[in-house]
């Protein structure tokens, strides 16, 4: 907080920055920021910053990861427990979604009855990433992360795989502080960025403290990781463990 509820796009960034060599002014507080945006994603124009709470094709609210494969944008849009998808890079401010997963519609935002998650459903998701035509979102409040095998194309499609819970309908604990603590090598806890080489899995796993890593892309649901980091082995999870 606060967040100015949007995402921005820097076209030609490469121009606006200073060669590796150059000399920075020590002029200003951040010598090293530079650069201005050419384009706003969910808010009308640059110094828009309203929270909208009713979901749109175009707005965000609390957006907090973004990633391209150069074709396609993905932004989690986690207060509207949504990931949004252009199909192209946006080149208009505003632009409205082509896609959108974790809910059935453009306008809908809320949680599945009985908070119970399906294979359709999202919690305030906080990673996203495309890699090789597929598509991984951190599904953090639902501790788990979703593995969708063809970047989708319609609305509210399911996800292939699921990582760090059994299935897609188990159940999470709303409260962070009454869920388990027993880490494993196939539970999350919170996890709050997804990544890929194309071969290798990387997820960060902020409530139990490490990163995982799967040596090959899971296809099949709570699939165990092969290694972690952070933590001395699967089953430990406490800060600063070493």
């Amino acid at each position: 907080a606060p967040s100015n509820n949007r995402v921005l796009l820097f076209g030609s960034l490469s121009s606006q920055l200073p060669d590796p060599t150059a000399k920075l002014p020590f002029d200003r507080k951040c010598p090293v920021c530079v650069g201005q945006a050419t384009v706003v994603l969910g808010q009308p124009d640059f110094t828009t910053t309203t929270e909208n709470l009713a979901a749109s094709q175009n707005n965000l609210r609390q957006p907090t990861a973004v990633a391209s494969d150069g074709v396609h944008l993905v932004v989690a849009d986690t207060n509207h427990n949504r990931v949004l998808i252009w199909n192209r890079i946006p080149t208009v401010n505003n632009a409205p979604a082509d896609v959108v997963v974790g809910q059935p519609d453009f306008v809908s935002s809320g949680l599945p009855s009985g908070n119970t998650p399906s294979a359709k459903s999202m919690r305030g998701p906080q990673g996203v990433w495309i890699q090789n035509g597929k598509l991984y979102v951190a599904d953090t409040q639902n501790n788990r992360v979703l593995i969708y095998n063809q970047i989708p194309t319609s609305n509210g499609a399911a996800a292939d795989v699921v990582l760090g819970e059994p299935n897609f309908t188990t159940a999470i604990q709303p409260n962070l502080a009454a869920q388990t603590t027993s880490a494993t090598a196939s539970n999350l806890l919170n996890p709050v960025a997804v990544s890929s080489d194309g071969t290798h899995l990387f997820v960060t796993d902020l409530g139990y403290n490490r990163i995982l890593i799967w040596n090959s892309i899971p296809t099949t649901n709570a699939a165990a990781a092969d290694v972690e980091i952070g933590q001395p082995d699967m089953v430990s999870s406490v800060a600063n463990n070493s």
